[in-house]
């Protein structure tokens, strides 16, 4: 009977001894092992076998990423502005062994690094560069962590700031700096813009007046070249014609006369002075081609007539140069006019 329970007994002892052997470690976490105080092995996922009554686990763990929020934390930037900032951290233990030995307080411990690192990164910074610049100094927050922790069996996967928080008056003096800052811009902008507008102007001018004074040297050439055909012309016409110097004459002296009355017929005050030298030839050619027979005496009369005209104070054509064509009305010269020429 004795044996029969000392039996029970022992089986007991050794179906609880051999449950309390096993250990189920759950998935995304770790467990530490001490033997006697001291450690022995981390247990990872899975089944376990430890030695019941000699062997504890201490510490569970999770081996997930976890998450550690910092709430706002009053910092100085370098420009002497005071903000409030707070940050995220994302962390996950990659040697449990180090972080239970090593350090005393694994969360407690990063919450403190974390805002040491924000207020230092924050204070080596100016607040333009706070608001603009949070990837770089993410990025230092990150580096500067990582360092503190290298022992600690820690990874630091990332970390972001959170909410800035500004005073009031540094907000209005930053919106009014801005909007300074937008308007200098715009006027630089218009500058260049009617900058741009001038000289694409002044360029578009340039090259408008290259081609109007090659347009007018062409014009000049052709009507240059078609003078020269005409001149050639006429002068082959001339050469040709048996009366082309008399022809010739007579246009001279249309011109001559014509320019006369242009002159006079002008609103300004003009005085004309005229060769006496050439009225004379002028008249007798015009006369000729007309078929008027005029004797030296009545020309010489005709040019004293012109001389006598307020040609130079009125302005007006004398009325003998302008009816020269009416010169055949004159009576036909005496018997003393045919036979005696002129001493002129």
């Amino acid at each position: 009977m004795e044996a029969t329970i000392f039996s029970i007994v022992f089986a007991l002892l050794s179906g609880t001894y051999i449950y309390r052997s096993f250990r189920i470690i759950e998935e995304g976490q770790i467990a530490l092992v001490e033997r006697f105080g001291k450690y022995q092995k981390t247990m990872e996922p899975g089944i376990n076998i430890v030695l019941p009554f000699i062997d504890r686990v201490s510490l569970i763990k999770s081996a997930r990423e976890q998450v550690l929020e910092l709430k706002p934390q009053p910092c100085m930037t370098s420009d002497n502005v005071s903000v409030n900032v707070s940050g995220t951290m994302y962390w996950q233990i990659t040697d449990l062994q180090k972080a239970r030995y090593n350090i005393e307080n694994v969360d407690q411990s990063l919450q403190i690094s974390l805002t040491t690192q924000i207020q230092t990164q924050i204070g080596r910074c100016e607040l333009d560069f706070i608001i603009g610049g949070q990837e770089e100094i993410n990025t230092e927050i990150l580096k500067g962590i990582s360092n503190d922790t290298q022992d600690w069996g820690i990874n630091i996967l990332r970390v972001r700031l959170g909410e800035i928080t500004i005073p009031s008056s540094v907000l209005l003096s930053m919106e009014k700096q801005k909007a300074a800052e937008i308007e200098k811009k715009a006027m630089i902008s218009l500058s260049e813009g009617v900058k741009t507008s001038e000289i694409t102007k002044a360029e578009a001018e340039a090259r408008s007046n290259r081609v109007l004074a090659e347009s007018e040297r062409q014009v000049q050439l052709e009507q240059t070249e078609a003078m020269a055909l005409s001149i050639e012309r006429i002068a082959n016409a001339i050469a040709k014609h048996p009366n082309g110097k008399e022809a010739v004459q007579y246009l001279l002296a249309q011109k001559y006369l014509a320019m006369g009355q242009a002159i006079g017929e002008s609103p300004s005050s003009k005085v004309l002075f005229m060769d006496p030298d050439s009225i004379p030839a002028a008249i007798q050619a015009l006369l000729a081609m007309n078929d008027i027979k005029i004797t030296e005496t009545m020309t010489e009369k005709i040019t004293e007539a012109i001389a006598k005209q307020p040609y130079g104070a009125s302005g007006n054509i004398s009325p003998t140069l302008r009816n020269l064509p009416e010169l055949k009305q004159f009576p036909p010269p005496s018997d003393s006019e045919k036979g005696t020429p002129s001493s002129n």
